[in-house]
């Protein structure tokens, strides 16, 4: 009997693998769910981030989990480290991508902006410390109607504002869109409409990609899978079901709605 399709799905910066849960629960039972923490992140606090340290994080998952077929996709951070991923992952057991919210290259206004959060974030903590950065990022993620049980499993996770300097500095300068034509398996491409870091570069990311699909959720800013769960489960589901049905498609952007 063949192993079931695994899926390894990733975190934000700052983040930890308990960001998943939610998503987790409404994702179809037959595949098989990791969420690794990242170093720098979780469990993993104590450890530098590296693009490099991420990407083999990765690559142990997938190899303890041969010789199932495997989904690698993130938000945020996680979906740059599931590009960053994929040429040293085996490509028979590589079935797809599915990147959210990872559809810009860290130069020019982007890079800059995301400078401005980090240093940003540097005050913050300079001023309040880093236990109430966390205890505010919890009060926000409720306001947002993210469940209070969820919202208490990520900071219990370990939230680590801290790391994200090295996150930005880990991706900047990185063409990501040429990594990302490289690819030959199906990639999905999922942005929040107020996301305008991303979506501002997702026409010319997408149109790289040898076999693209995309949504965009209407409404979302950065961060869809934590504010649209459900939504955000179904279109996993969905593309991951058509990647395993048609691993030899030609071409193509099919239209999924959310």
């Amino acid at each position: 009997m063949p192993a079931p399709t695994t899926l390894i799905l990733i975190h934000g910066a700052t983040g930890n693998g308990r960001m998943w849960d939610a998503v987790r629960r409404h994702l179809d039972p037959r595949w098989q769910v990791h969420t690794p923490d990242l170093p720098g992140h979780g469990s993993r606090r104590s450890e530098s981030f590296t693009l490099d340290a991420a990407v083999a994080t990765v690559i142990d998952v997938v190899s303890r989990v041969a010789p199932a077929r495997v989904v690698v996709g993130g938000d945020s951070l996680g979906g740059y480290v599931s590009l960053a991923s994929a040429p040293a992952l085996p490509a028979g057991q590589l079935a797809a991508l599915v990147l959210s919210g990872s559809s810009a290259n860290f130069t020019g206004g982007a890079l800059r902006a995301l400078q401005r959060r980090w240093l940003t974030m540097r005050v913050m903590r300079a001023l309040l410390g880093d236990a109430r950065i966390v205890a505010m990022v919890a009060k926000e993620l409720r306001k947002q109607g993210i469940d209070a049980g969820d919202v208490q499993a990520i900071v219990d996770g370990g939230l680590n504002p801290a790391v994200f300097g090295e996150c930005v500095q880990a991706l900047r300068d990185i063409d990501f869109r040429a990594r990302a034509a490289q690819v030959a398996q199906p990639v999905l491409v999922l942005n929040g409409s107020k996301d305008r870091i991303f979506i501002d570069q997702e026409d010319a990311f997408v149109a790289a990609l040898q076999r693209p699909a995309r949504q965009r959720f209407e409404g979302c800013d950065h961060g869809v899978s934590l504010r649209r769960p459900r939504e955000f489960a179904a279109a996993i589901d969905a593309f991951v079901a058509s990647a395993l049905a048609d691993p030899a498609a030609e071409r193509r952007e099919p239209a999924l709605h959310g």
